[in-house]
């Protein structure tokens, strides 16, 4: 009996070995570079309204007084170490040749208090502040590294783009350009964020096979989870962001095919007027960021290497500053 029950045992634990390796290697990430040694990769935190919140701060070696700063927000169940792995370290090799600062926000609980009212993790039920930890990362960074407030950039993926939408939204000054990645706006009867109704420069990136997100708008999933609710599609939430913005030109751009795949390209289409709005339709691209630096394996259903997204923002934020 004692034998039957320890192969049972053994059979269980090979069992749970077997489905976190078949786990791990169906959602994992890889990037193709090794972490940046260059430069300086440091913990900060501060308390924002009674909680203490910890922020990630890469500072490249050339680095000086009165440079940019681009905020890299990660996705639901994220850290700042899982998105710097998620965007292969491009901000962070870009940083070390433009000279601007990255930092890598870490969300309350591991989630971010978007605007998706149905949303069931702690930092929405709870009503965390998130717009005024933000504020106060930018007003902290300005005293200890005298950055130019303002050239603020701030990009985030999934739960982090939606992030994106919130400060757009309710923070439209603070950040001379926001670049949400992978998500798009709840529908009216599932926003919950205070409208603005100001226009700001913003580029969307979203993937036409994203089974998370939807690039046509639908209900949100993830690992089974519905709460998250239903998001407008991709062409509805530019169009959103384009009407604040007084368009005056528009262009549509089959971008070269570079990665030598021809099931996956990226679609650019960018309005110009009072503000930037641009939206990259990555086709048969999944719930992934969009770099030849990294793969995402299969769970998230779709790899586009035809542009390097850090490269794409950094060029953005550059034409905004001449």
């Amino acid at each position: 009996m004692r034998s039957k029950f320890s192969f049972f045992i053994i059979g269980v634990f090979l069992g749970a070995v077997t489905s976190y390796f078949f786990i791990f290697s169906y959602i994992n990430v890889h990037p193709s570079k090794d972490i940046p040694t260059a430069g300086k990769y440091e913990t900060f935190s501060l308390v924002h309204d009674g909680i203490t919140r910890s922020y990630d701060v890469y500072t490249p070696r050339n680095f000086e007084a009165k440079s940019p700063v681009f905020f890299v927000f990660h996705g639901s169940f994220g850290t700042s170490e899982v998105m710097r792995l998620a965007t292969g370290y491009d901000f962070e090799y870009l940083a070390e040749e433009k000279g601007f600062l990255v930092v890598y926000p870490q969300g309350y609980k591991k989630f971010w208090n978007d605007c998706r009212a149905s949303a069931d993790y702690e930092s929405n039920l709870q009503d965390v502040d998130d717009v005024g930890f933000f504020v106060k990362m930018i007003d902290t960074l300005e005293k200890d590294f005298a950055i130019d407030t303002s050239k603020v950039v701030a990009t985030g993926m999934s739960n982090g783009g939606q992030m994106m939408y919130r400060l757009a939204y309710e923070a439209p000054g603070k950040a001379l350009l926001l670049a949400p990645l992978v998500s798009t706006i709840p529908v009216e009867d599932n926003n919950n964020c205070k409208k603005s109704g100001e226009s700001v420069n913003i580029m969307i990136f979203n993937g036409t096979a994203d089974k998370i997100a939807p690039y046509q708008g639908g209900l949100v999933s993830l690992f089974g989870n519905n709460s998250r609710g239903i998001v407008q599609s991709s062409d509805d939430t530019y169009e959103y962001w384009k009407s604040l913005g007084s368009s005056t030109e528009e262009t549509v751009e089959n971008l070269a095919e570079l990665d030598g795949n021809p099931k996956s390209s990226v679609i650019k289409k960018i309005s110009k007027g009072e503000k930037v709005v641009a939206l990259y339709t990555l086709v048969n691209g999944g719930h992934i960021y969009a770099s030849p630096n990294v793969e995402y394996s299969r769970y998230f259903n779709g790899n586009v290497r035809d542009i390097n997204t850090s490269l794409e923002i950094y060029s953005v934020f550059e034409s905004l500053t001449k």
